[in-house]
């Protein structure tokens, strides 16, 4: 990426990084997600939806409150602020390993900064990921100068960080580059080693002793078999592959920099997924069905059988996709421009149409790190003279990629937008009954994710009392249940009639909400089917 100047290629970064997430400043009120019960009609006084409870971050509370008194679009802005940060300090990062051109550099910034991750950034609930990020980073740099006081703001914005659990695992990273740097070799250089970075060990291990004492047993934070089943399993085919494929290159003498920057990358990713799954969440679960194992249900279930037929199916998708890639470089005298861009529109592919595992998104936070170190890897395959172009258009894909995930979330606040105007408008007259909603398709939902109970009820709450003060009952229908007993009640049906794009443009979302009343008598049975849809 050859740009005349610093100034100029910070300019041309932060312009392509608004374009990409700066749709956030049009619905910079918005709620989405949890958002809904935790903010909406929150003050800065009540603090337990705030974030004192012990899943969440210990600065919550102050962070928080401070932010509300402004409003929700200061969590917005601070997001926005704190993610291009990230990236900034990213690229002094890697600018000080010395391994990369100054082109290599501000590619993977782009990357960083472009890739259609973490997308979850657009709920304020996940607000701490965001502030934790940053610091992980700034920490991460400011550890690398060797000054003293440095040392000391190191140290406190690597507390901040692991004020998300999940950054001590990442924590290895920081170690890992200071290794690098100091280069011990022997014994007792190594000893010496530890001591001088003895603060940073002793910081992590006494905050996650602190943390599981003082927060007891915290499910989120418990393990689970098959979480260790999926780290230790692909860790360790990850780490067969490696090795096959570094003694490849060197019997045959080949240069192996671009495929350790590849192989590093890939057990970045890797590391990113590690805290998640151990926990027991699966970012996986959003790929192709080739890629589903369920392990955990099937063993728990006892069947072995349908899950080894399912690692078979993995294997093989595998198997073909590699024979692909091996037929490529074999027979096209381009492979090393067809190959490199063959994972790229995958990538982007898997993205759109499967989406950044949507609200799962908020537990990819390392994988922009990885993720853009591969894209620099890739890109040092295709020949000399088509490189930097090839570079320029992915940027200009992960642009445009990134900033169609966030017109959606615009587009999807418009539409809350509509159906508050419209229930406010037609429904006055509950006297007392329930409200149920039920939304036949998810037409415009961002990511075509499926509200909540508690969005349902924040919405319907805005239009009919202005707060998240509940005087009803409102319950969001799926479309295979029955309707509650014992209520009388008003079901809503909101049905989009507009396009994304012309919803877009127009900057409105036109809706009808349908309404039937529901006569149910009290200590009556279930209804057992809802109104037709």
């Amino acid at each position: 990426m050859q740009m005349k100047s610093e100034q100029t290629f910070w300019m041309s970064a932060a312009a392509t990084y608004t374009v990409a997430w700066g749709w956030s400043f049009f619905f910079a009120n918005a709620y989405f997600w949890d958002d809904w019960a935790s903010f909406f009609g929150k003050t800065p006084e009540e603090p337990f939806d705030l974030g004192y409870y012990e899943e969440k971050h210990f600065l919550n509370p102050v962070i928080n409150s401070l932010l509300l008194n402004f409003g929700i679009w200061a969590f917005r802005l601070a997001i926005f602020a704190l993610m291009f940060g990230a990236g900034v300090f990213a690229y002094k990062i890697i600018s000080r390993a010395k391994l990369f051109s100054v082109a290599q550099c501000r590619l993977f910034v782009l990357v960083f900064l472009l890739l259609p991750v973490n997308h979850a950034r657009f709920s304020i609930q996940t607000f701490e990921y965001s502030f934790a990020y940053f610091f992980f980073f700034l920490g991460w740099y400011l550890v690398l100068l060797r000054k003293p006081i440095w040392r000391i703001a190191a140290l406190i914005s690597f507390l901040i960080a692991i004020g998300t659990p999940s950054f001590l695992t990442f924590m290895i990273l920081p170690v890992i580059n200071l290794f690098y740097l100091d280069r011990p070799r022997t014994a007792d250089q190594i000893f010496k080693w530890l001591l001088r970075h003895l603060d940073i060990f002793a910081l992590v291990i006494v905050f996650a002793l602190f943390f599981r004492t003082s927060q007891g047993e915290v499910e989120k934070y418990g393990t689970s078999s098959y979480g260790l089943l999926y780290s230790v399993s692909l860790g360790l085919a990850f780490a067969i592959f490696a090795f096959v494929m570094l003694r490849r290159r060197r019997k045959n003498s080949l240069p192996i920099r671009d495929q350790i920057t590849i192989l590093s990358s890939i057990a970045l990713v890797w590391l990113g997924t590690v805290p998640y799954w151990i926990v027991g969440y699966d970012p996986a679960r959003g790929l192709p069905d080739v890629f589903q194992l369920h392990a955990g249900a099937r063993i728990q279930a006892n069947e072995y059988f349908t899950l080894s037929m399912s690692v078979l199916k993995l294997v093989a998708g595998i198997a073909i996709g590699l024979l692909v890639l091996f037929a490529i470089k074999r027979k096209s005298r381009h492979s090393s421009l067809i190959i490199p861009n063959i994972f790229i529109v995958l990538y982007l592919l898997n993205n759109h149409f499967v989406g950044p595992l949507e609200w799962d998104s908020r537990l990819q936070l390392l994988w922009p790190l990885g993720l853009a170190l591969l894209a620099v890897g890739l890109i040092e395959f295709v020949p000399l003279n088509l490189r930097e172009k090839n570079a320029s258009l992915l940027v200009v894909a992960l642009t445009a990629a990134t900033a169609l995930i966030s017109a959606e979330y615009y587009v999807d606040s418009l539409k809350q937008k509509a159906v508050i105007e419209a229930v406010g408008r037609d429904v006055q007259d509950l006297d007392g009954r329930t409200v149920l909603v039920s939304e036949f398709k998810n037409k415009l939902n961002a990511r075509d994710r499926t509200y909540r109970v508690g969005e349902w009820s924040g919405i319907v709450n805005k239009a009919l009392v202005g707060d998240d003060n509940v005087i009803k009952t409102f319950i969001a229908l799926k479309d295979d249940q029955t309707c509650p007993v014992s209520y009388r009640g008003v079901a809503l049906y909101p049905r989009v009639t507009s396009s994304f794009f012309e919803s877009l443009f127009n900057r409105r979302v036109d809706v009808e909400v349908g309404r039937i009343d529901l006569p149910v008598a009290a200590s009556g049975p279930a209804i057992r089917a809802c109104p037709e849809r």
